[in-house]
């Protein structure tokens, strides 16, 4: 038995079936652009040695010669939605690279230090006309890629926060075009308002007013989930129990199908495409798989038996 949105379901495998396949039927026809920088993640695995005799700095060795290269950011959002749409435009970064180089435990994969190298001086112009897709997504990192962009109203977008750009990359950056949908997290979201909020009603409503120029907004929540509203209702979802081995692109995950979701309902009730898909990206490195149909129908299976 399981209680979702306040109902209690009986069979809840066939209910997620039956959800997902909804949602893969009205997918399937759609033409889609994501644009926004491709992230190259290396792994590379070590050991713990301890600290230094000379100094206060932990010393690492490292496990072997083996490493994991992955696409990330851009090219991982469009990873995701391949097996789900008719087609997929990657509009990236090319010959110019965003390398974040990951030491992390050979054990648990815990990351101990990361290490940045960006290679993104003057990235050229780049114009989009949203009227040639059914689906335009920009996934700006804040890296440079998409600040000479040019491009009309009508797309989904998600200007992430992280080290390198922390502050300077709000989505209000976007504030002059008109989008059909925005994502952001909860730290993104205090820093929009230059201030700590939180989910309730009251914050959501006030974030959706200011300077986001939406029809619609999802806020993910880490471990308690996710809300959306468009100003007028908010419909939240609890977060799927997961075995979380890597958290890094769950939300990337979650936004690619969000996305997705905002194109095909005018009036979004139900947010278990997007969680499921975001919870089952959380069971493996980082971006070293991407979500497919047959996957998340196993996944939604296993969660609930």
């Amino acid at each position: 038995m399981l209680i979702l949105h306040g109902l209690i379901q009986t069979g809840p495998v066939s209910m997620f079936q039956k959800t997902i396949e909804k949602f893969i039927d009205k997918t399937s026809r759609l033409r889609v652009a994501v644009i926004g920088e491709t992230i190259i993640d290396e792994f590379i695995p070590v050991v713990y040695e301890g600290h230094s005799i000379k100094s206060a700095c932990p010393v690492y060795k490292l496990a072997d010669n083996s490493r994991q290269i992955q696409q990330g950011g851009a090219a991982a959002i469009a990873g995701h939605l391949t097996d789900f749409v008719k087609s997929v435009k990657l509009i990236t970064n090319t010959g110019k690279e965003i390398v974040k180089t990951r030491y992390v435990d050979s054990f648990d994969q815990k990351k101990h230090v990361e290490i940045n190298k960006f290679d993104t001086e003057a990235f050229g112009d780049i114009a989009v006309d949203t009227r040639d897709f059914d689906v335009c997504i920009v996934a700006d990192f804040g890296h440079g890629f998409c600040n000479k962009l040019k491009i009309n109203d009508g797309f989904h977008l998600n200007c992430q926060t992280n080290s390198n750009n922390f502050g300077f990359n709000r989505i209000s950056k976007w504030k002059n075009y008109r989008k059909k949908s925005v994502s952001l997290d909860l730290r993104e979201a205090s820093l929009q308002m230059n201030r700590n909020i939180t989910d309730t009603e009251a914050d959501l409503l006030e974030l959706f007013d200011y300077e986001i120029n939406s029809d619609a907004m999802f806020l993910t929540l880490g471990g308690k989930g996710s809300v959306y509203t468009n100003g007028r209702m908010v419909s939240r979802q609890a977060a799927y129990p997961s075995k979380i081995i890597d958290t890094i692109g769950a939300g990337d995950t979650y936004f690619s199908f969000a996305c997705l979701l905002a194109s095909i309902e005018n009036e979004i009730q139900d947010l278990t495409i997007p969680s499921l898909a975001a919870s089952l990206s959380t069971t493996w490195l980082c971006n070293e798989r991407s979500v497919t149909k047959q996957s998340l129908l196993e996944y939604a299976d296993r969660i609930v038996s």
